[in-house]
């Protein structure tokens, strides 16, 4: 369980607990635990050790889910900066993340327009 340090930090925050706890964070509008869970974002979960498909598809679903069921668009602007898909490519990205085009939900054609961003034509 994560909880306050004296300093106002999360002693223990995991990839595996994260949205529900920046949920909680959000739901109970605890502005500190909220900043926290950005940072974490971006410090953890957007750094890549293979920078592999389901690593980039693991934080790019938390930004979609968070702009959608908690209507945080900080994530979402936070995922399109700072992923540079090396190795993986945006277009093979957007392919994999987008088949099954007529069956997936609004929240994932939004999320690919983010990642595409200039590159549509």
């Amino acid at each position: 369980v994560s909880t306050q340090s004296t300093g106002g930090e999360v002693d223990k925050l995991e990839k595996n607990i994260f949205e529900d706890v920046n949920k909680m964070a959000h739901v109970f509008e605890v502005s500190w635990l909220t900043r926290r869970c950005l940072k974490f974002y971006e410090t953890v979960l957007l750094n890549f050790e293979k920078n592999s498909y389901e690593e980039i598809l693991f934080a790019c679903e938390i930004a979609s889910r968070a702009h959608y069921n908690l209507k945080q668009t900080k994530y979402v602007s936070c995922f399109v900066k700072n992923v540079t898909f090396s190795g993986v490519g945006k277009s093979f990205f957007l392919q994999r993340y987008m088949s099954g085009f007529a069956t997936i939900p609004k929240r994932k054609i939004d999320m690919s327009i983010a990642v595409a961003g200039n590159d549509l034509n």
